[in-house]
């Protein structure tokens, strides 16, 4: 999920060879969701780059928040994933 519209998450996924699964925005209002995750930077007017594993109930199982510029780990997320399913 991130702050961008739905025609910047259009061009994202034909970027990474065409996503099919849907992409979620905080668009509007800006940045509410992250906000009710605490995600929210208020200088820069975006949300942290951050990793939220969500239960089917709405739980969160796992979080981890990286900083605007920073990198994730895709596999450590992918095992991450499994070892809460």
């Amino acid at each position: 999920m991130s702050i961008d519209s739905k025609f910047c998450h259009k061009g994202w996924a034909e970027g990474f060879g065409g996503i099919t699964y849907p992409l979620l925005a905080d668009f509007h209002p800006k940045g509410e969701v992250g906000k009710a995750y605490g995600l929210w930077l208020d200088e820069p007017g975006i949300n942290d780059r951050a990793t939220v594993l969500i239960s089917k109930d709405g739980v969160v199982l796992w979080s981890e928040s990286v900083g605007p510029g920073g990198a994730r780990q895709p596999m450590e997320m992918l095992e991450k994933t499994k070892s809460l399913v």
